[in-house]
């Protein structure tokens, strides 16, 4: 589906952005399990932005991509 694939694409654009300008609290919040906490505003920033531009809403491909990129895969480690 075009629609998904796009979601998806700007999900992994915009954590990738999070990422690549916050890589020490990443690396700091993932030995304390509190990524989101540090990173919330980026985080629910981005979120916004994909919400405007993204109908799409199952699945989730923006926490998908929180947990994958920033979290190692392990959403234990983000703290929400």
């Amino acid at each position: 589906n075009a629609h998904e694939t796009e979601a998806a694409r700007l999900a992994q654009l915009l954590v990738a952005e999070i990422k690549l300008y916050n890589e020490a609290h990443i690396a700091k919040g993932s030995k304390t399990s509190r990524i989101y906490t540090m990173l919330q505003d980026d985080i629910e920033r981005s979120r916004q932005l994909y919400a405007e531009r993204i109908s799409v809403q199952e699945p989730d491909f923006f926490l998908q991509q929180v947990i994958t990129q920033l979290a190692g895969g392990d959403l234990d480690r983000l703290g929400i």
